[in-house]
């Protein structure tokens, strides 16, 4: 439906309804009843704005892209659904990306949505740090990271207290009485795997308890490589007691083998993971956990991002979100 219908219906000039339309009749001082007049006429006539049309007159297109490095991970999946709900709340659309943990088509989707003309990226990188198209990129438009970040850059970011919450989990095994506690990795560079691997090793080395490359492993984020590395755990060492899980993928795709193995030895293996609270009810087993706050995760990256697409500037432009750690059938 174009504007000319509402000018026939109306009789009001095409300018005077575009700026009605285009939310300026203050600006250009029209009056409440020609205000009205026209939005009524539209409203009767079902008028739908050209999109296109207004993005290049405004150098907007009210989309967002978001690329995300797996989204049959359900914590990405969880949290892609809050961003795309906010941003829609915001008056933005949204073109999600997956990624499926491949470098090259990180670079691809950021091309792609740079093409698309978004007005800005939340991205949840693989890559540790930033490379040439994306120095070149960011300068033109709102980039915010998100749950996985960069280890140097000013680049605005949102992320959990990863290293903090690793420190916590494995601390929590030492009080239940373990000592030999194996971590099952992720990818070794990128920052989720190293600062929860960090905050593994402090809680060892405060209690006094060394670390044994033996019972460290890493392959990936995937459930095939959690049941991988879980194989070749209980290969080096049949007796272990306790596992942290770098993930919830990994920690599922290793209880495939744990319970195998309990079922053959009658032997207990104490877990713990990140982002496992919805499968607490269905292994109903003792299990430690850290849940991550996606609702906040969520709701910081996308002031970030408007707030950049608005030219606005804030002090708190790296933020680190507290992580909650639970028990769940441990007295």
């Amino acid at each position: 439906m174009s504007i000319k219908r509402i000018q026939q219906m109306t009789g009001f000039s095409y300018s005077t309804i575009s700026r009605v339309l285009n939310g300026k009749a203050q600006e250009f001082r029209i009056s409440d009843k020609t205000r009205l007049a026209i939005l009524h006429a539209a409203e009767a006539l079902n008028y739908r704005p050209n999109i296109l049309a207004r993005s290049l007159r405004l150098r907007r297109t009210h989309t967002v892209g978001l690329i995300l490095p797996d989204i049959k991970n359900p914590f990405f999946g969880e949290l892609a659904w809050r961003i795309e709900k906010l941003l829609r709340e915001e008056g933005y659309s949204t073109i999600l990306c997956n990624t499926n943990e491949i470098p090259e088509n990180e670079e691809f989707y950021l091309k792609v949505l740079v093409d698309r003309q978004v007005d800005g990226i939340i991205i949840a990188p693989i890559h540790t740090k930033e490379w040439d198209a994306m120095e070149e990129i960011r300068r033109e438009r709102s980039i915010v990271l998100i749950d996985r970040i960069f280890y140097e850059t000013d680049i605005p970011w949102v992320t959990s207290a990863n290293e903090e919450a690793a420190d916590q989990l494995t601390n929590e095994l030492i009080k239940i009485g373990f000592s030999r506690i194996a971590f099952l990795g992720g990818t070794v560079e990128t920052y989720i795997n190293a600062m929860r691997f960090s905050g593994y090793r402090k809680a060892l080395e405060r209690h006094g308890l060394s670390l044994d490359d033996g019972i460290i492993l890493y392959e990936g984020y995937s459930p095939e490589a959690g049941e991988r590395m879980m194989e070749v755990l209980l290969e080096r060492e049949p007796g272990i007691e306790a596992v942290l899980c770098v993930n919830n993928l990994v920690f599922i795709g290793a209880m495939k083998t744990v319970q195998k193995h309990e079922i053959e030895t009658g032997r207990p293996i104490m877990m713990a993971a990140f982002d496992i609270e919805r499968y607490c009810d269905i292994f109903k087993r003792p299990l430690v956990c850290a849940k991550q706050d996606q609702e906040k995760l969520a709701e910081n990256a996308v002031a970030l991002l408007i707030e950049g697409i608005q030219n606005a500037v804030r002090s708190d432009r790296h933020l680190i979100i507290p992580m909650c750690i639970g028990r769940h059938r441990i007295p």
